[in-house]
């Protein structure tokens, strides 16, 4: 967000400036519903919140497909670009000269004529006959060829079919020189082989709506280009619950990218999908997360820790662990998982003796620490210490004897005794050369006199011979 912004108060009392261009080119074609979308949207523009489309639609009180049509409208004139159908996102262009070409009705009145007729419960206004003309001059569109795809358009939608969809088949026709006669009926005899097969997908994502060109486009490619059977992408609508073919082209695609093809290789893979599903949710519970989207824990979360090679049963325990432990966020059990990982530990056994092992250094660490005096709870410092001090080749018997020497000290103390009794190479009681302390002064005096004291001088000869040391 930017460092200063107008209030909303500010915005509400401005102007929102329109261009003439617009009111002299556009503003006469167009219908009241696509100016105001377009008037509200410039206003939307200079508001500079984020917002949706459906936000959008209830404030000027249209449904979201005629407000996306009324896009798609100035779209076809170069005024916005949608920039993307989900989410809906559209951006302003500059408004340039007139981009309204007109045609001669006279070269075209037969072709108006016959389009008239393929409408006969509504009259087609001047913009529509505008449009088609544009596409037939610009591609070389034949009338005739432009009629029948036309025709094909409201068999296929009813004749309450936009004008805008059908410019926008034509226009995608056209731009992959499907534009005579014949190529245009190839392309829908094509259409038809397939109408069945896309229909039998509409009864499982989408009963109440027909399919359109781009859902027969989209069966094309998962058939043709994917190599999908018709079984298989009935299936994988069926086991996705996918609402239209947009939202099963993705499902297809991630089957593609997988390489799964057969119908019993696509009900594996949902079966599977289902219990990380399943398991994501387990998982929230567990920690006592609430979580409203679940895809991205599966993508961020659950699915790395799969792949790491921790199953169901582990990953449950460590989400009680966590919990219990007061790391309650997916964040804080990833920390987890990975020093667990780190260290080797991936299955439930492993996890659970190293977890015994810490309970039990714990209990050890605790009357290390009674030796010195201090009652406090083991910290992970003083893990590491008891985990260097064994490295050492220290028992646990020299490590409480060296306790017991350090009473009122540290746990550094502790390191210290230890130090030297491995230089004097003292790994056994009975080679500790001082009486054990009761914990007077006089005692630890007596020990600090088997400490060997180095001189300056001496320790900066220590220094300078390092480089010639590996440690």
């Amino acid at each position: 967000m930017s460092f200063c912004a107008f209030s909303k108060e500010f915005n509400s009392s401005s102007d929102t400036r329109i261009d003439n261009k617009f009111i002299l080119n556009y503003l006469p074609e167009a219908t009241g519903d696509a100016v105001k979308v377009y008037l509200y949207g410039l206003l939307y523009c200079a508001d500079g919140e984020e917002k949706t489309i459906d936000t959008f639609s209830q404030d000027v009180k249209l449904d979201r497909e005629i407000v996306e049509d009324c896009f798609t409208y100035w779209e076809e004139f170069g005024l916005v670009d949608i920039i993307s159908k989900e989410p809906f996102s559209v951006r302003y262009l500059p408004v340039k000269s007139a981009n309204l070409r007109r045609y001669s009705p006279e070269k075209y009145s037969e072709f108006s004529k016959s389009l008239q007729v393929l409408f006969p419960s509504k009259m087609i206004s001047t913009t529509e006959y505008q449009a088609y003309y544009e596409i037939m001059e610009e591609f070389g569109v034949k009338p005739q060829a432009m009629l029948m795809l036309i025709k094909y358009c409201i068999d296929l939608k009813g004749e309450n079919i936009s004008f805008r969809y059908i410019v926008k088949v034509a226009r995608g026709f056209a731009s992959r020189g499907i534009t005579t006669t014949q190529k245009i009926e190839n392309e829908i005899s094509v259409y038809n082989v397939h109408t069945s097969s896309i229909n039998q997908i509409f009864s499982i994502i989408s009963p109440k709506k027909n399919p359109d060109i781009e859902d027969l486009d989209r069966y094309e490619k998962w058939t043709k280009e994917l190599g999908f059977s018709l079984d298989a992408i009935l299936l994988a609508a069926k086991r996705s619950k996918s609402k239209n073919t947009l939202k099963l082209d993705r499902e297809i695609s991630a089957l593609y990218g997988a390489k799964i093809f057969s119908t019993n290789e696509i009900d594996k893979y949902y079966d599977e999908k289902n219990k990380r599903i399943e398991l994501a949710y387990e998982i929230s519970r567990q920690l006592s997360v609430y979580t409203e989207v679940i895809d991205p824990v599966i993508e961020n979360y659950v699915s790395p820790w799969q792949s790491m090679g921790y199953n169901d049963e582990t990953l449950l325990f460590i989400a009680n662990l966590c919990f219990k432990n007061g790391r309650r966020s997916f964040e804080k059990m990833d920390e987890t998982i990975s020093k667990f990982y780190s260290s080797g530990l991936v299955s439930l056994p492993s996890i659970a003796e190293y977890l015994k092992g810490l309970s039990s250094d714990d209990e050890f660490i605790k009357k290390i620490l009674s030796f010195i005096g201090s009652e406090r709870r083991p910290t992970d410092w003083d893990r590491q210490n008891l985990k260097v001090w064994r490295s050492w080749n220290f028992s646990d018997e020299m490590i409480e004897e060296a306790a017991k020497l350090s009473y009122g000290k540290t746990p550094a103390y502790i390191n210290s005794i230890l130090s030297n009794w491995k230089s004097q190479g003292v790994f056994s009681v009975d080679n500790i050369k001082i009486v054990k302390p009761s914990g007077s002064k006089k005692e630890f005096d007596n020990f600090e006199k088997y400490k060997r004291n180095y001189t300056k001088e001496e320790l900066e000869n220590i220094i300078d011979d390092i480089d010639s040391v590996e440690f």
